[in-house]
């Protein structure tokens, strides 16, 4: 056998080989515990908004959107069910957690679509409004941080579920003179899954 002949079929058994392993791929995404995706849309404390005449309005408007994690290239195929127990969502004066000043409670769920939003207020307890308004003036912002704590669990096509898996993930918020998030920090992204399916593109590109 030449060398040209060998280059040759080395390149149609590699193209054999790549069908299999995109299939592989595919099944591994449908069957590994990606966790949700929890983003952070909307911060917003009016006691802290020097355009409103509301300085007692100690109350914290929030809009959060919680999602099945997805890969843009696998759209197309279905993800799991996810099954919500109780998510407790706590608010922090601080991102060192020291001081809860609100906390709420959303009911437990299915998600069955590609995601769902919830918004709404929340009155404050324990909120040093003047200290808050004094590191505004003094830094341009103040930073709060929200918590969330769950368990999920995954039920594939109505025909398996899994054990439940506890999540908690929290982002800091950075407030200025609007009393609105002038900046967010990392929302709540399944991050792990999404360099768990790199690491695997990677070894597969690699074997070639």
């Amino acid at each position: 056998m030449t060398e040209e002949e060998f280059k040759e079929m080395r390149k149609r058994v590699q193209w054999l080989l790549t069908i299999p392993a995109l299939l592989i791929l595919c099944v591994i995404y449908n069957t590994v515990h990606y966790p949700p995706s929890f983003e952070l849309k909307k911060f917003y404390i009016p006691a802290l908004d020097k355009s409103l005449n509301s300085s007692k309005d100690a109350t914290i408007a929030f809009d959060i959107t919680l999602k099945k994690f997805s890969i843009p290239v696998l759209q197309s195929f279905n993800s799991p069910d996810v099954y919500y127990d109780p998510i407790n969502v706590t608010f922090y004066d601080s991102p060192s957690q020291d001081h809860s000043i609100a906390n709420f409670t959303v009911p437990e769920f299915d998600l069955i679509k590609d995601e769902i939003e919830y918004w709404g207020m929340v009155n404050t307890t324990g909120l040093d409004l003047d200290g808050a308004k004094r590191e505004i003036s003094a830094n341009g912002f103040k930073v709060f941080r929200v918590g969330l704590e769950t368990s999920v669990t995954y039920n594939y096509y109505n025909f398996w579920k899994t054990k439940r898996y506890g999540y908690r993930e929290g982002v800091d918020v950075k407030i200025g003179d609007t009393g609105a998030a002038a900046k967010f920090g990392n929302n709540f992204v399944g991050i792990r899954a999404l360099l768990m399916f790199n690491f695997m593109v990677l070894v597969f590109l690699s074997s070639y």
